[in-house]
Order: structure tokens, then C-alpha cells, then sequence
């Protein structure tokens, strides 16, 4: 009799454990960002027959319950907490590695991807007379392997960014592979952030340099790092729920020669906020510092210089370019900046009212292969 009400009690326990989620994710409010991940969270998708049909419905609505979940940082914290302690290295596609890095899963290109490829062919097809440069860099999982848990697989990213490489080169475009310049700087230079996934300003620098060769650029500028904030925690860090034993650092780099650099004037469409700031000194006060270049992910927004080039730049990114960007600034007279994640409008326009010269691709291997929004972007 005791064993049976015991049980009773787990089940009614259970019970009230369940309705208490799901109510509390009924009720509060959806979330359209995740700070501690620092990326949009899925909304509750619209049905619609064609999208049930494709499969695609069920998918958003699996991504809506899972990010839209009562107490979901609490809770992957406490299930860090608890697979630390049982002797796991990984927690939510972040592996704890070596000299207290923090590493993400390399990803393999998903199915949707060769229609990127096509893109690509298309939008070189139809802009022939354009300059067009890519620049595909690798995640830390990839340079620092050597950091990686013994345990540990991942997939073969430098064999998916070879044949990347070697196929945009039959389509025209001009690849800047900086896996070489990173192999030979990494014992002597952090390139990655221990807890982000983002490359170091360190490493958008070294990045920097080997692409105004390849793009034919002027001669690269000497700039100087300067640290200001060495407590960074960073997007892993949340992610996981880890807890690491050594904070980052962050670095602005500023030229030697600084007087045409600082008459930059950038302008940010989506806030219609105009300033002579490359770097948001502010935003290093809050969860995620790394906003501290651009201020966060723009669709679209323009830097006007006063530089003695008469070319045009278009970037089409992901978060990587938002720290290699300032450096491209002493090189051309008005930079346009596409982030394809967020921007719904016409690129052929953006082209053609700007005079775009040269395009840059500038994505990280992780996010490009996973990711379909430049696709849709250039078709």
C-alpha cells in the first residue's frame, strides 16, 4: 500500500511538473533573441498546406517549442552541471577542450546547400563585370584540433572547404583561404575566443592582411591592438553552461595613422542611426560584448570614407566580418555591408544605386555551411 501511494505521488508530482512548463510556455511571452546565444529564436510559424505538405511546418514548430521553452537557460545549465559531473565533454554542441577552450561541432554541409552553390553560379553569371572575392574562414574545432578531447570526431571541415574552394573557382569567383596563415600564427597568437565562436580581433587582423593581397589592394595598414575588456564571456560559455576557468579579451584595433579613419561616417538603415564609430565602447557592458563591433548584426547598412580609393565594396556576411570590416575601411570609398540572415530587399539594386567594383563573401565555414538565408538572397 505505501509503494503504491508513493508512486501516486511521483506521477501526481510529475504531473504538476509538466503542466507548469508547458503552461508557463503557453502564457509568457514569446522571445524574439537569445542573448546568451546570440541569435534570433524561432517565432510560432504560420501554417499554411503547402508548408505541412514540404515538411517544413512541422520543422519551425519543433524549433518554436524548443526555443521558446519556460526557463531554457536555466535548465541547459543545470544539464551542463549534471554532465560534467557524470564525465561528459559536451554540452549542446559545445565540447570542453583543452587550455580552457570552448569549441563547437563542425558541420557538415546540409542538403540544401548545393543550391547555394547554384546561387552563387547564377549571381557570378549575372554580375560578370564585377570583382568577386570569398573569403570562407574555418572555426576553432578546425585550427585547434589539436585541443579537442580524445574522444572526440568531428567532421572533416578542411576536405568540405577544399571542394567549396575548388568549385567557386570554376564559377569565376577569387577564394581567400587563410587556413595556412592561421596553422602558422596559432602556437604564437590567439585566433579564436575561449568561450565565443567568433574569431579574435587578432585573427580578423591576420585575415585582414592576407585579403588585401588577394584582392589587390593597396598596401595593408599597420594597425595596433589595444585590449578593453578581459572578463569576456562569450556565446560557448552560455550555450554550454561550462564553466571555464579563463575570462577572454577583447581588442579594438585602432591604424597608427588614424586621421581618415576617424572621418568614416557609417550609416545604419534599420535604426537610422548615423556615427563616426566603428566600435560601440558601450555595448562592453553588456552579455555580449562582441556587439561592441557594429553594435549587432545589421541587415544592411553603408560606411562612406574619406580614403583616396574611387571603388565600391559590397560585403555579404555572418557575424565573423563584423570585426574585419573596420580594417577594409583605408582601402575603399563606400563600403556596403549585407548581412543575407536579416535583409529582404533587391541586392541587384543595392548594386546598381551604390556602383558596386568588388564583392566580398566573408562567412565562417560553421554558419555557411548550415545556413540557406544567401540562397535565397542572390536568387
Amino acid at each position: 500500500m505505501k509503494k503504491f501511494s508513493y508512486k501516486q505521488i511521483i506521477s501526481f508530482l510529475f504531473i504538476i511538473v509538466l503542466a507548469f512548463f508547458f503552461l508557463g510556455s503557453l502564457f509568457m511571452p514569446d522571445k524574439d533573441f537569445s542573448e546568451s546565444e546570440n541569435r534570433s529564436l524561432q517565432e510560432a510559424p504560420s501554417f499554411s498546406l503547402g508548408k505541412y505538405m514540404e515538411g517544413r511546418f512541422e520543422k519551425k514548430l519543433e524549433n518554436y517549442v524548443n526555443d521558446q521553452f519556460l526557463l531554457r537557460d536555466k535548465l541547459i545549465k543545470v544539464k551542463s552541471a549534471v554532465d560534467l559531473m557524470s564525465g561528459k565533454v559536451e554540452s549542446n554542441g559545445v565540447y570542453k577542450c583543452k587550455d580552457n577552450y570552448l569549441m563547437e561541432k563542425l558541420n557538415a554541409p546540409e542538403a540544401h546547400f548545393k543550391n547555394t552553390l547554384k546561387a552563387l553560379k547564377f549571381f557570378r553569371r549575372t554580375n560578370s563585370d564585377l570583382n568577386m572575392y570569398f573569403l570562407l574562414a574555418p572555426n576553432a574545432a578546425n585550427i585547434y584540433a589539436d585541443k579537442l578531447p580524445m574522444t572526440v570526431t568531428m567532421s572533416d571541415q578542411n576536405k568540405h572547404m577544399d571542394d567549396f574552394f575548388n568549385e567557386i573557382i570554376k564559377y569565376g569567383y577569387n577564394g581567400i583561404d587563410v587556413r595556412d596563415k592561421f596553422d602558422a600564427e596559432k602556437n604564437s597568437t590567439q585566433l579564436f575566443y575561449r568561450t565565443d565562436h567568433h574569431w579574435t580581433s587578432n585573427g580578423a587582423y591576420i585575415a585582414y592582411k592576407l585579403a588585401v593581397q588577394k584582392m589587390d589592394l593597396s598596401k595593408a595598414v599597420e594597425y595596433n591592438g589595444y585590449a578593453v575588456k578581459k572578463d569576456f564571456k562569450g556565446t560557448l560559455y552560455s550555450k554550454s553552461g561550462f564553466v571555464n576557468g579563463l575570462d577572454d579579451e577583447i581588442k579594438i584595433f585602432l591604424p597608427e595613422n588614424s586621421k581618415k579613419y576617424n572621418n568614416s561616417v557609417i550609416y545604419y538603415a534599420d535604426t537610422k542611426k548615423k556615427t563616426t564609430k566603428f566600435y560601440e565602447l558601450d555595448n562592453l557592458k553588456k552579455k555580449d560584448a562582441y556587439t561592441v563591433f557594429g553594435g549587432s548584426n545589421h541587415p544592411i547598412y553603408t560606411i562612406q570614407t574619406p580614403c583616396d580609393s574611387k571603388k565600391n565594396l559590397l560585403i555579404l556576411k555572418d557575424s565573423y566580418a563584423n570585426s574585419l570590416i573596420p580594417f577594409l575601411s583605408q582601402h575603399y570609398r563606400r563600403i556596403v555591408v549585407v548581412d543575407p540572415r536579416y535583409f529582404y530587399g533587391d541586392i541587384k539594386d543595392i548594386i546598381d544605386s551604390n556602383g558596386i567594383d568588388d564583392v566580398l563573401f566573408l562567412y565562417n565555414a560553421n554558419t555557411f555551411f548550415q545556413d540557406n538565408s544567401l540562397e535565397m538572397m542572390l536568387r
